[in-house]
């Protein structure tokens, strides 16, 4: 009923038959549908605290990339950052983990409202730039980006359900590389 990009991992809502997925888009369509999203950034995200508002759109130069743009699609992000902690590599890097629920769902909303912020997802190699992806990549294969948790309607018993995934194991050891800021 709806995708994740390809590093993303988490739960993922599909439908059973064909009444079940038009009443699920629907949903999704209607954006009452709850989703929230772990990521960790790059920085101290201040405030920690907030919504990040601003249009997306594919970048008219890379076909491949999305962007902020003027004439971009409506996008909200809430976001909130859970804890800090300093990745103990070559430099001292404080690191954000942030809850993310996209209102939108733009094709790499999350990433390109970090990315905005100046404040990219670990390892992310569309937005964080080729030099910190690189040395991102070199302690995590992936992007830091997992659907923790979705909330929906249940399309014939009409109740609310609700799923959650736990970080998998290699986000997991990013973070025992890592110790907390307090």
């Amino acid at each position: 009923v709806h995708r994740l990009d390809k590093e993303t991992s988490g739960v993922i809502l599909v439908a059973k038959n064909v009444q079940a997925f038009i009443h699920l888009q629907a949903q999704f369509k209607a954006r009452t549908i709850e989703k929230k999203y772990i990521a960790l950034a790059h920085g101290r995200i201040l405030p920690k605290e907030g919504e990040i508002h601003v249009p997306t759109g594919r970048l008219p130069w890379n076909r491949k990339q999305f962007g902020v743009l003027s004439g971009g699609r409506e996008a909200l992000t809430l976001y909130k950052v859970l804890k800090e902690y300093i990745l103990h590599s070559d430099q001292k890097e404080i690191l954000s983990l942030v809850e993310l629920s996209p209102k939108t769902g733009r094709t790499h909303q999350i990433r390109v409202h970090l990315q905005y912020i100046k404040h990219p997802i670990f390892a992310d190699f569309l937005y964080a730039g080729r030099k910190t992806a690189r040395n991102d990549r070199k302690i995590l294969s992936r992007v830091f980006l997992h659907a923790a948790f979705i909330r929906f309607v249940h399309p014939t018993s009409g109740e609310t359900l609700s799923f959650e995934a736990p970080l998998p194991g290699e986000l997991q050891k990013v973070l025992q590389l890592c110790s907390i800021l307090e």
